[in-house]
């Protein structure tokens, strides 16, 4: 007959609650350590958004000065153009007005002084449209002039709109972006506007250089690097884990097997 000692299969010892403990302990041994990687990123390394930059001043002043000359602009419209052109002046100027006002706030909140006269060239624009006699000639010279004008501010407002780490400066840059095309719109709608006057857009064609859309710095590189090899370390760890249980748990499982080589009584 079979002894006990021959039915019996491989002693399996259970693990101690020491060794049960430690695939948990490693995990959170990853998780503090990506925590404190992440907490010792410098605030300097993170875009400020209160911060005015010398674009973002850019930005104040075009927008200022655009008004300074196309509120009069408005005027001599309402006064000296056809009934269309008087409609698109008295528009423009209200909503220069507008912005005018938000310019002139955002200036003071942010200690970004602005100009307050226009530039000599818009100077130049009105004297133009002051001597242009009323009807079809003032027309022209009002409805190219600016449409020449606002094409230019869009794609500056763009931008600037696109690049500005300013939270304000981007509220203020989207309404301005707003006016500037309906204003565009207007204008082009007296059928006055001569596109082939217009300067050609510049498109650029450079391929911009690797790294650049994400904008970061050589720390923030070696954190995310080393954020990588933790959390790619800990995942390959986990799997290996759940690994190593499935098999233990399947040799639990199998029955135990019957020696065939035996004394017999």
């Amino acid at each position: 007959m079979l002894s006990a000692s021959e039915f019996a299969g491989p002693e399996l010892i259970p693990p101690t609650p020491l060794e049960r403990s430690r695939p948990l302990v490693r995990i959170l041994f990853v998780l503090v350590a990506v925590l404190t990687l992440l907490a010792s990123v410098s605030p300097a390394s993170i875009a400020q958004t209160n911060a005015v930059s010398p674009e973002d001043a850019v930005l104040l002043t075009k927008v200022r000065q655009a008004g300074l000359w196309e509120m009069p602009s408005g005027m001599m419209a309402m006064q000296k153009g056809s009934p269309k052109v008087q409609a698109v002046g008295f528009a423009i100027m209200m909503d220069h007005g507008r912005l005018d006002v938000a310019t002139r706030a955002l200036s003071q909140k942010l200690n970004s002084p602005v100009p307050d006269q226009p530039s000599d060239e818009q100077r130049g624009w009105l004297l133009e449209e002051m001597n242009a006699p009323p009807g079809p000639s003032f027309d022209s010279v009002f409805a190219n002039r600016l449409r020449a004008a606002h094409g230019q501010v869009f794609a500056i407002l763009a931008q600037l709109r696109a690049g500005t780490r300013n939270d304000d400066v981007r509220a203020f840059a989207t309404v301005g972006n707003q006016a500037v095309m309906r204003h565009m719109t207007m204008l082009e709608s007296t059928g006055m506007v001569d596109y082939t006057a217009l300067p050609a857009p510049a498109v650029s064609t450079t391929a911009a250089p690797v790294g650049q859309p994400l904008g970061l710095d050589t720390s923030q590189i070696a954190v995310v690097a080393a954020l990588f090899l933790l959390v790619g370390g800990g995942l390959f760890y986990v799997l290996r884990q759940i690994k190593g249980n499935r098999g233990r748990a399947k040799a639990t499982r199998r029955p135990a097997t019957v020696r065939t080589g035996g004394s017999h009584g």
